[in-house]
């Protein structure tokens, strides 16, 4: 009940201001690199069997394994303490499945291409070496690697391996996420009671019915199914604590099966889902000084649950929407 009403306040505040958080179009005026980006369609993975045999190739495939099984390698359980980077027993292929190459899953296809670019959560230029390390510190709870280390060249060698072929700047179809339905999140709530029974309906199968995933026996294996809470999980300056980011991701790969062509759930239970699983009633690792995240609001994510904000909405509605009065949809051209 109490967080029914905290939704229908969140509702009543979304009509009573003129000012904006989130411009869409002054984040594409930042992300612009001066040149119009090329379009790579049907971007099919490289064969591995093309992957040579030296030590280029030994860093490919290490960068596979880092990204397929990061639990094994750098996690929390790992022998040697000097290895352990991750905070928790995830894996990046967690979230970026089938190590980065199924599309609509926030894929590695044109990530090499795609760097240095505007970062809005620093608003500064980021490197991809710093990208990684922003999911190493939020996705995976954890720490840096160092820049110069064998991981991070591992890592980034593989993601090179993956963009042989896609220009500079290029727009590789799938390496973004699927939206839900913008209308929608615009024009009301995200209701995580119906979230719940979308969760034990779809979820909990694989999840478990109180998040914590199924764990595989023994150090350092990490799990066949992934906790969505507790200790052992992303913390909450993750992408995918965000409501709307959460939902996009959730759409197009969950249940298991799923693609953006033959989705499963549909928009409104992704989006209601996943202000479920990221309800402030599930524990989670807190992510220190994340205030300090977007310090440009004009630019500020809008599904970012700390302010400050540019705008009068409340941190709930921020966190659950609707997001009408909060985003201003980038303007058409004339």
């Amino acid at each position: 009940m109490k967080v029914d009403l905290m939704l229908k306040l969140a509702l009543v505040a979304s009509c009573a201001s003129g000012l904006f958080a989130f411009d869409v179009g002054e984040l594409a005026k930042r992300s612009d690199q001066g040149f119009k980006p090329a379009v790579v369609k049907d971007w099919q993975a490289p064969d591995e069997k093309t992957i040579p045999n030296n030590l280029f190739g030994d860093y490919v495939r290490y960068g596979k394994a880092l990204v397929q099984e990061t639990y094994k390698y750098i996690g929390p359980e790992v022998a040697d303490k000097k290895m352990r980077y991750a905070g928790n027993n995830l894996a990046c292929n967690s979230c970026h499945l089938d190590a980065g190459t199924k599309k609509y899953s926030a894929g590695f296809m044109g990530v090499f291409a795609n760097f240095p670019q505007y970062r809005p959560r620093e608003n500064a230029i980021g490197t991809i070496e710093e990208r990684i390390n922003g999911c190493m510190a939020r996705s995976m709870n954890g720490k840096p690697l160092p820049e110069n280390g064998k991981e991070m060249k591992a890592m980034v060698a593989y993601m090179y391996w993956l963009a042989q072929g896609v220009p500079i700047g290029a727009k590789v179809e799938g390496s973004s996420l699927t939206k839900v339905d913008r209308k929608m999140i615009m024009s009301r709530a995200a209701d995580p009671i119906a979230g719940e029974k979308v969760y034990k309906e779809m979820c909990a199968s694989c999840h478990g019915d109180n998040g914590q995933g199924v764990k595989r026996e023994g150090k350092a294996m990490g799990y066949e199914f992934p906790p969505l809470w507790g200790k052992d999980t992303y913390n909450t300056g993750a992408g995918m604590f965000r409501l709307i980011k959460a939902a996009d991701w959730i759409v197009a790969n969950m249940p298991l099966g799923a693609t953006s062509d033959a989705k499963i759930l549909s928009d409104a239970q992704a989006y209601d889902v996943a202000a479920y699983i990221n309800n402030y009633d599930k524990e989670r690792p807190i992510k220190a000084n994340k205030d300090k995240d977007f310090p440009d609001l004009k630019v500020k994510a809008a599904d970012s649950d700390i302010g400050p904000y540019d705008d009068n909405k409340t941190r709930l509605q921020h966190k659950v929407g609707p997001y009408q009065g909060i985003i201003i949809p980038a303007k058409k051209a004339e």
